[in-house]
């Protein structure tokens, strides 16, 4: 009997890992699709790439600042569930931060943008719009 049960509860186990498995990876293998290297892609000289991964270091820190806001908010609305007018206003933050985050994207392709020649120019709008219609970002649906 207590063998049945060990037998039992290490299939189910098994089983139960492996679908969370198989569930997050036919989930996260789209966004986990590896950056880009834009040195390589767009042949950038040494002075450019240079400048490119100081914006990138600076895109990075602002983008973790609001990070790190967004899930302030989300914090604080799990906690404030109760409270329809908190909720709101927490709801109310997480939006301002994913905007900050979306025009901060934005904003660091056009500095990019400005440091390429035009023809890398071409080929990194042609790789943002790839970015950018390639994947639903809440994975509801494909485009």
């Amino acid at each position: 009997m207590k063998r049945t049960f060990l037998t039992l509860l290490v299939v189910t186990l098994l089983v139960a890992g492996t679908a969370f498995g198989v569930a997050y990876w036919l989930r996260c293998r789209v966004c986990a699709r590896p950056k880009p290297d834009l040195r390589q892609v767009l042949q950038l000289t040494d002075a450019q790439a240079a400048e490119v991964a100081k914006l990138e270091a600076a895109y990075e820190k602002r983008l973790a600042e609001i990070c790190a806001d967004h899930c302030a908010a989300r914090t604080e609305l799990a906690a404030s569930l109760a409270d329809p007018v908190k909720a709101a206003a927490c709801c109310d933050r997480m939006c301002a931060a994913q905007s900050a985050s979306e025009k901060l994207a934005l904003e660091q392709v056009f500095k990019i943008q400005a440091i390429l020649t035009p023809e890398q120019q071409t080929r990194h709008l042609a790789l943002v719009q790839q970015q950018l219609t390639g994947v639903c970002p809440m994975r509801v649906h494909r485009p």
